[in-house]
């Protein structure tokens, strides 16, 4: 039986942006068992003295690994921090960065969603985790738990909302005239780097501090001379852009981030839909493509990533009348492949419903707003939480930015 959310609490005092992490994933098998480990120490907390050493005693007999790479690499960033306030030892283990490496590779990628107009009053309660809020910020990439957004002032800034570290990127230009194309890490360097496009030519900047670099962009494809929209998806050290609508013959854009060059890709044959997604697929990239006038999503996965060739994997019908879906435009009926085994939301803002099917086509929740004091669109881009340093966080001035708005719900 599918569940229906209807109506998130509005609060009367608006605001212009939240930004939401959104998580419809299935909880993981050993989720329960860090859950009663984090209760344990927060119940310790108010405990008496003696009672609050007789369970820190407790945990200390764990061996060191057991406390490490079972329990503490499977607990979320906010856990990690209060576990670094337990006791010398544990802060030790909890910032090695070894450690906050494979616990940020054990985070869950999720979606981000953006609400505008009201706000809920209790997000954990409509099965999302907000990441904060501000009027004036705008998230244009995110890589590695970082975000990098255009705030308020007119500047960008890189934030790592884990941490709540940020660092303005002065020698990149004002927003507005500039459209970003991705943050991502540069393998050979160790450095974050943004790729923009401004006018008809891409440049690479390196962050925080650095001067752009023009990238020569080959001729002989059409496609590279589009503006590519929706956030890239990272596979083999390349970022990979779908068609935008309704230019689906040009195929994929493709961006090799060690060598720092452009090329093009085959799309799946067939794939003529008014809507194309890209998704990681847990060792490849998904291709998805949405026929809302038949209200079905068909799903393929790059099956050899040098010959370009595409494997069919799902078709996913919504059982539910293509009518609900027609009632929107094109541009305003979209969908988001949720997880390798099919799992597909699919919304459409003027109805102001989101559908989340499984692979099979079976409708598992519908989620409902209202039109008039909130808006809420899923924007493409994944939040994965990290508490690993970064350089670029570390610099001389730096840490003096002023901290966006939007960490003052964190």
């Amino acid at each position: 039986m599918a569940r229906t959310k209807q109506g998130l609490p509005v609060s009367t005092q608006g605001i212009r942006r939240r930004m939401l992490v959104a998580s419809l994933l299935p909880q993981s098998p050993t989720a329960a068992a860090v859950d009663d480990v984090v209760a344990i120490e927060r119940e310790a907390v108010g405990e008496p003295v003696a009672r609050r050493a007789r369970s820190r005693r407790a945990l200390h007999r764990l061996p060191e690994d057991i406390v490490v790479w079972e329990i503490l690499v499977r607990l979320p960033a906010r856990d990690i921090l209060r576990c670094r306030a337990l006791c010398r030892s544990w802060s030790r283990l909890a910032s090695a960065p070894d450690f906050l490496l494979a616990h940020h590779r054990r985070q869950p990628s999720l979606p981000l969603a953006v609400l505008y107009g009201g706000t809920a009053s209790s997000s954990t309660e409509a099965g999302h985790r907000v990441l904060g809020r501000g009027d004036g910020c705008m998230l244009h990439a995110s890589c590695d738990g970082l975000l990098l957004l255009s705030m308020s002032n007119g500047c960008f800034s890189i934030c790592n909302p884990a941490t709540r570290q940020c660092a303005s990127l002065p020698d990149l230009p004002t927003p507005g005239y500039i459209k970003i194309a991705a943050l991502y890490l540069h393998r050979k360097s160790r450095e974050y780097r943004v790729l923009y496009r401004k006018a008809a030519v891409y440049y690479i900047l390196t962050v925080p501090v650095g001067s752009p670099s023009c990238i020569v962009v080959p001729s002989d494809s059409p496609g590279m001379k589009l503006c590519y929209l929706a956030p890239p998806v990272v596979f083999r050290n390349h970022l990979h852009w779908g068609p935008d609508w309704p230019h689906y013959d040009v195929g994929l854009l493709v961006f090799d981030t060690v060598v720092e060059s452009f090329r093009s890709m085959r799309c799946p044959a067939g794939a003529t839909g008014s809507s194309a997604h890209l998704r990681d697929m847990e060792g490849s990239i998904g291709f998805s493509w949405l026929d809302y006038l038949r209200s079905v999503v068909t799903i393929w996965v790059l099956e050899d990533y040098e010959r370009e060739v595409w494997a069919f994997k799902y078709h996913v019908k919504f059982p539910f009348p293509a009518e609900i879906l027609c009632r929107s435009s094109i541009a305003y009926t979209c969908h988001c492949v949720l997880s390798h085994e099919g799992d597909v939301l699919v919304y459409s803002i003027c109805d102001c419903r989101i559908f989340h099917c499984d692979g099979d086509g079976k409708l598992l929740e519908e989620f409902r707003w209202e039109y008039n004091s909130q808006r809420l669109k899923i924007i493409g881009h994944k939040f994965k939480e990290s508490l690993v340093e970064h350089e670029l966080f570390l610099r001389r001035g730096a840490a003096c930015v002023e901290q966006p708005s939007l960490f003052k719900r964190l």
